[in-house]
């Protein structure tokens, strides 16, 4: 058991792609529209596992964690709304290599602050086994979350964790009928 993975070593595996991706963006030539729909997708997916499962675990078990979570929640809200205002945005308006510039600083940011800040606290007040839980519901929630960004949503239990899969449904039924990558193997 104790080699399954935890919630802390799904969500830095999640980063790391994250990291892949958004420095794919920044590199010359890096700003094509199927790189920067896949990586909207895959922050997307993080994002809402997060706001169903870490920031709830970290409001339950963390002392002080509610006002960490809350913040963490704020951050993702906003950085949402930055990709959702991309996804909006021509590909030939002016605004959109600045636009690209901030959801990468964004993503690097959310990652050194929640890997710094909230997953050691966790580790340290969670137990194992409720973290090897939350593991198994974060892998499961993916395969159901919105591939967009829907800042506008509910961010808290238990509204976040009804409405979600239904945007989710809606969002994956769009992506298959536009053709529309949302996987890092589809590029």
């Amino acid at each position: 058991m104790a080699d399954e993975p935890d919630l802390v070593d799904v969500l830095v595996a999640d980063h790391d792609e994250l990291r892949t991706l958004v420095s794919a963006l920044a590199a010359p030539g890096g700003d094509d529209q199927n790189r920067l729909t896949v990586t909207i997708a895959e922050l997307s997916r993080h994002l809402v596992v997060e706001e169903d499962y870490l920031y709830p675990a970290v409001r339950e078990v963390v002392p002080d964690g509610v006002p960490l979570a809350n913040e963490a929640l704020a951050a993702s809200a906003e950085t949402e709304r930055l990709a959702q205002h991309i996804e909006r945005t021509s590909q030939t308006d002016t605004d959109r290599t600045g636009l690209v510039r901030s959801l990468t600083d964004a993503v690097h940011r959310h990652i050194e602050t929640t890997e710094r800040a909230l997953f050691p606290r966790l580790r340290q007040h969670c137990p194992p086994a409720q973290l090897r839980f939350l593991a198994g519901q974060v892998m499961m929630a993916k395969r159901t979350a919105p591939t967009r960004p829907h800042p506008h949503d509910p961010r808290t239990p238990p509204w976040n964790q009804i409405v979600t899969p239904g945007i989710g449904l809606v969002d994956r039924v769009r992506d298959a009928l536009s053709g529309r990558p949302t996987k890092p193997e589809q590029l």
